[in-house]
């Protein structure tokens, strides 16, 4: 069960509350000033988010093969030297859409009309 508390009465019953939270499996929000600082749990419950963060949710997407990650990594690598040696991408683009025609060129209509 959670229960807010404030700091200062936090700070007063510090032994009591960890004795709550240890052998009570009571859950304490601490707040200051009526915003919430933090959270008070048993070693358990911190132990049993831990487990739950690191393990693999059923909608995530599954750890890639090894090959896969080679590959990615490859890529990633292959990305970053083009960025080191061409600057951000963005920068870039300014400079390819200014190279394009206007939107009102018969060139746009001609594009759509081929495909």
């Amino acid at each position: 069960m959670k229960q807010t508390i404030g700091m200062t009465t936090a700070k007063s019953k510090l032994a009591e509350l960890v004795g709550q939270v240890k052998y009570g499996k009571q859950i304490f929000i601490l707040q200051r000033r009526g915003r919430p600082m933090a959270v008070l749990i048993g070693v358990d419950e911190y132990e049993r988010l831990q487990a739950a963060a690191t393990r693999p949710r059923a909608d995530s997407p599954t750890p890639l093969p090894p090959h896969l990650l080679r590959r990615q990594r490859i890529l990633v690598d292959r990305a970053q030297h083009l960025q080191e040696r061409l600057g951000p991408p963005e920068e870039r683009l300014a400079e390819l859409f200014a190279d394009l025609p206007p939107q009102d060129d018969d060139f746009w209509v001609e594009v759509q009309e081929a495909i």
